[in-house]
Parts: structure tokens; C-alpha cells; sequence
């Protein structure tokens, strides 16, 4: 089975080699077949076809009869869906993701690629996924305290895929740039190149946030045409070709800095010890983070004093708290936590259901803390500030139930697993 990645992929091979067609420069996901990419329905047609037989990727008669096709993307879900797909219950689906952690949704992008490896798994570390509060108690998820060691440490360990830096943080920039040419241009069979980049130096890409800097990790790969890469952003499910020099400059920016390279080459299924492992290593159990520095920036600007015993006016919280967007959809990895032991457990659906309610509850409510840390930062009442700390208050009671929960479904697989004992039933939990 592939992935609407490796689709997209082989219809710009189809498109680009095959076809030979000139503006190749123009695709991506979303372009448009006959606006963007000039393809008429006979040219549909014909990259359908070569998709057959060249790629093994048929579409159903069904669809080829009734569908009208408008962009890459349409296609690729049309193909996609003509798979023979698991079926899957209420929750985040095995094979689409939200927006939550670009490292984790690069890694796991390989590991969707082979039907006995379960992507899920690296998820268990997004949840309470590194972030700090800097000096003036600025929330932030990126900056040079910040490491994603825990996916790239883990990754061989838990699907037996080597992976290892090729970006030199002690080198300089010239060198790395010419390190990643080197890569794309040589890219072996099977190899995925990882890189971080300042997404703002690329506007023709979404970024929905609007930060200045966005950085930001995709993966990269060659093309027919030397002036152009093929671009791979699993985050935000994007797929096209961009000129070279425009990704270097991303890349050549002093915000950004980090690169992986890593490969298929002996991928297999997760050992349950190593599954039990990296939860351990990931979930924080007698903490919340994310509410924790939440906390601590309301309090640091009623105050109004930073970590250097500095002045921070009230002003500053909108600013502080910007963040919290970004953060917040992590909050969603957690159903990728319940989705792994609900269906190794084969436990109720109706409560998984219920926890799903829970953890989408936990993701908005940051919006509510955030709009009403604008209110305060705006206004200075102290009503404010009593709401944000109540719904703090209600943030810490509901992870802390996801998490108990969560721990035991994972301590239940376990003993069955590591013990080889019999699993007794789990009674409901209350919510």
C-alpha cells in the first residue's frame, strides 16, 4: 500500500518523465490540473494510465467514470482511497495525522510505508514534546535549548532504521549547504533526507501561524531538472517541487539549523520491550508542561518581573503567549497513545470515544487561556487573571486523567506482552 506522499510523487514522475511535460516548475498538492499544470481530460487520462502500468497505482472504473478531477491532490486521494485501507475507528486515522510536530510526522511518514510497522508508536513523546519559556517568560517551541533527541534517539531503536545527523552545527553554513547538495544530488534508493528550514523565506507555502522566523523540518529530494528539489512536508501534507536556490536560502538562514539523513534499510515491527521503553522515556507523568509554563508566565507579568529580576510590563503577555497555537494541537497525540493499546487491548470503543471528547477538550481550551490572557494583558483586571488560572486548574485535572488512564491501558498491554499473562478485562474509567 502507499501513502498519498508516494502517490503524489509518482504522478510528478509520470508527469515529468514520463509525459515530459515543460512547467513542471508549477507542481505541487494543490496545483491545478489545467490552470496550473495544463493537463486536458485526455492528458488526465494518459497520466492515469501511465500510472498503471508504470507504477502499479490503479484507479477504480467507478471514479474514473464519475469523477471530475480539479487538482493533484483530488487525484491522489482518489487513488489513495482505492486501496485496500484498514478500517479504522473514531479517532486520528493510522494513515493522516494532524498538524502536530513536523519531527514526528517526517519520521512517521516512513513508517506508514511498511503495513507491519505502526507509526503511532513515536507519537507517545509529542504529547509533552519539548518547549520553554525563555528570559522575559516568552513561551516558545524553537530555539537553541530545544532538541527533538528523543525521535531521533529512539527512531533505529524502535523501527530498526539507521538515522544520523549530516548538518555540522560547529561547521559553517557554506559547508552545510554544500553537505545538503551533495545529499539530494547522490540520494540513494530508499534514503530520505531531512532538513530544518525558515519557512517565512518561502512564502508560496502555508503559514498559518505568520511567524517570522517559522523553522520548520521537511524532507528533500532530486528531481529530472538539476534547478529543481522535490519538497516532502508531511506536517502540513504538502508535496511539489521548488527551485533549488529558494530552499538553500531557507536553509542558509542563522534561525534554522539541524539535518538528518536516515534510510529503510532494515525496517521492522517495534519489539513490545522497546514499545514500553519509549513510553516510559516520553510521558511525563507527574507533570504537565505546557500548562506548567502556561502558569508561570501569568504569574512572571502579575508580577512584573523577569527571570533577571528585569521590569515586564503586563503589556508583554500577548506577545508571551502567541505561541500557544502551536502548541496546543500537540495535545492531540494523545489519541494516537489510546488508539495503539485500545485496539492491541481490543478494549470498548464507546469509552475510547469519550477520551477522544476529552483530548480535544484539552487542545482548545489553550485558546480560551490565550484569549483570555489577551483580555488581561489588554485590560490588567484581576477577574482575568482568576479565569486563567481556573482554567489552568481544569487543564492539570483533565491531562492528569488522560494520563492516569492512559498509563494503565499501557501497564495492562504490558503485562501481557512483556509477561506473556493473560489480560484480565479493564472495568470503564469514569471521566
Amino acid at each position: 500500500m502507499m501513502t498519498k506522499e508516494q502517490i503524489v510523487e509518482s504522478i510528478f514522475t509520470v508527469l515529468s518523465e514520463n509525459m515530459s511535460l515543460p512547467n513542471m516548475d508549477k507542481f505541487h498538492s494543490d496545483a491545478r490540473l489545467l490552470e496550473d499544470l495544463a493537463l486536458d481530460s485526455s492528458m488526465v487520462l494518459q497520466m492515469l494510465m501511465l500510472l498503471e502500468i508504470e507504477h502499479d497505482i490503479a484507479m477504480d472504473e467507478s471514479a474514473l467514470m464519475n469523477e471530475d478531477f480539479e487538482t493533484v491532490r483530488a487525484v491522489a486521494k482518489t487513488l489513495y482511497q482505492g486501496q485496500n485501507l484498514p478500517t479504522h475507528e473514531k479517532g486520528l486515522e493510522v494513515y493522516e495525522d494532524v498538524k502536530i510536530h513536523c519531527v514526528a510526522s517526517n519520521l512517521a511518514e516512513i513508517v506508514k510505508r511498511f503495513p507491519d510497522l505502526d507509526h503511532r508508536i513515536l507519537y507517545f513523546a509529542v504529547s509533552d514534546a519539548s518547549a520553554c519559556i525563555n528570559d522575559r517568560f516568552v513561551l516558545t517551541y524553537h530555539n537553541e535549548n530545544i532538541n527533538h533527541d528523543i525521535f531521533f534517539n529512539w527512531y533505529e531503536r524502535l523501527y530498526g532504521m539507521p538515522i544520523q545527523a549530516w548538518y555540522d552545527k560547529q561547521a559553517s553554513k557554506e559547508k552545510n549547504l554544500a553537505m545538503l547538495e551533495s545529499l539530494v544530488k547522490n540520494r540513494e534508493q530508499g534514503q530520505h533526507i531531512l532538513v530544518m528550514l525558515d519557512m517565512f523565506h518561502l512564502p508560496e507555502r502555508e503559514n498559518e501561524f505568520n511567524k517570522d522566523p517559522f523553522p520548520h523540518y521537511v524532507m528533500l529530494g532530486p528531481t529530472n531538472n538539476p534547478d529543481l528539489w522535490f519538497m516532502y512536508d508531511p506536517d502540513y501534507r504538502w508535496e511539489g517541487v521548488f527551485k533549488k536556490d529558494r530552499i538553500l536560502n531557507a536553509v542558509a538562514q542563522p534561525t534554522v539549523s539541524g539535518g538528518y539523513v536516515f534510510s529503510e534499510q532494515g525496517a521492522r515491527p517495534t519489539p513490545a520491550e522497546e514499545v514500553n521503553a519509549f513510553f516510559d522515556a516520553s510521558v511525563v507523568r507527574d507533570a504537565n508542561p505546557v500548562t506548567d509554563m502556561i502558569r508561570a508566565i501569568i504569574s512572571a507579568h502579575i508580577k512584573g518581573e523577569d527571570k533577571n529580576g528585569e521590569p515586564l510590563p503586563m503589556g508583554n503577555l500577548i506577545k508571551a503567549v502567541e505561541e500557544i497555537p502551536v502548541m496546543s494541537p500537540r495535545k492531540y497525540a494523545y489519541e494516537h497513545g489510546f488508539a495503539f493499546f485500545w485496539r492491541e487491548l481490543g478494549l470498548p470503543e464507546p469509552e475510547f470515544d469519550d477520551w477522544c471528547d476529552v483530548i480535544d477538550e484539552l487542545a482548545k481550551t489553550y485558546k480560551l487561556i490565550q484569549f483570555n490572557a489577551m483580555k488581561l494583558s489588554m485590560t490588567k483586571k484581576e477577574a482575568f487573571a482568576e479565569k486563567i488560572f481556573q482554567l489552568l486548574d481544569q487543564q492539570d485535572e483533565r491531562e492528569f486523567k488522560l494520563k492516569h488512564r492512559l498509563i494503565e491501558v499501557k501497564d495492562m498491554w504490558a503485562a501481557s506482552k512483556l509477561t506473556a499473562s493473560e489480560t484480565q478485562p479493564l472495568e470503564e474509567a469514569p471521566l
